[in-house]
């Protein structure tokens, strides 16, 4: 009796057919064929798409919000990034002032972090602060680490809505340098100083290291 597996029939596929591309251009109308209070339960419902949403809502208002908030910074001051191609550049946003240009990674604070300090009596949150991608860092020292750590230095300014906290569109910023660096065992002391933490806490009011004026780290 022959073990041997039959083979599937090859695929001949053409993709460019009348009704083939008609298809494809009705899953971009897969959102107006419903009615927003649909999309907008179906966000709230799922947290993994509600997170992913929440971000590119930020994205657009962080946009919004600086050249309004700073008239030195215009719209075409800032820019943006593929998502998709993040090999050379961390940064969601990059922003120019004065000739020179500065990385801004937006994150959002996590919901199911936000507490009560019962010690201080202030609001705390959590800020998921890692890349997306695992990759290879290379070291000062040359060795190579496989992360998905920030490297200290891959943007320049950790931008977070506050919206949370106040209800309305504003930021708080941190400088990268004033992040913290990772605990983790999995690194050693020295690879340590070169990764940052996961992540970041935020409180409100905020603590000194958070800047609620942009300008004061575009220098």
């Amino acid at each position: 009796m022959s073990n041997r597996v039959a083979k599937a029939p090859s695929r001949k596929l053409d993709r460019n057919d009348a009704e083939a591309i008609a298809a494809k251009a009705r899953v971009l109308t897969m959102i107006d064929a419903i009615e927003p209070e649909q999309l907008v339960a179906s966000i709230k419902r799922a947290p993994s798409l509600r997170g992913m949403i929440l971000g590119y809502i930020a994205e657009q208002m962080f946009e919004t919000h600086v050249p309004l908030r700073y008239h030195l910074i215009l719209a075409e001051h800032i820019m943006g990034h593929d998502d998709h191609d993040r090999t050379s550049n961390k940064s969601d946003r990059t922003i120019t002032h004065n000739g020179l240009r500065f990385g801004i990674q937006l994150k959002s604070i996590q919901t199911n972090s936000i507490a009560r300090n019962l010690a201080t009596k202030i609001l705390e949150a959590d800020i998921q602060n890692d890349a997306s991608d695992r990759r290879d860092i290379q070291l000062p020292d040359g060795r190579l680490v496989n992360t998905t750590c920030y490297q200290r230095g891959e943007y320049d300014i950790l931008a977070v809505p506050l919206f949370p906290f106040t209800g309305t569109w504003d930021f708080a910023y941190k400088s990268n340098q004033d992040c913290g660096s990772s605990s983790s065992t999995k690194y050693d002391e020295y690879e340590q100083g070169f990764l940052l933490s996961t992540l970041e806490r935020i409180s409100w009011p905020l603590s000194e290291d958070w800047h609620t004026n942009l300008m004061d780290l575009l220098v």
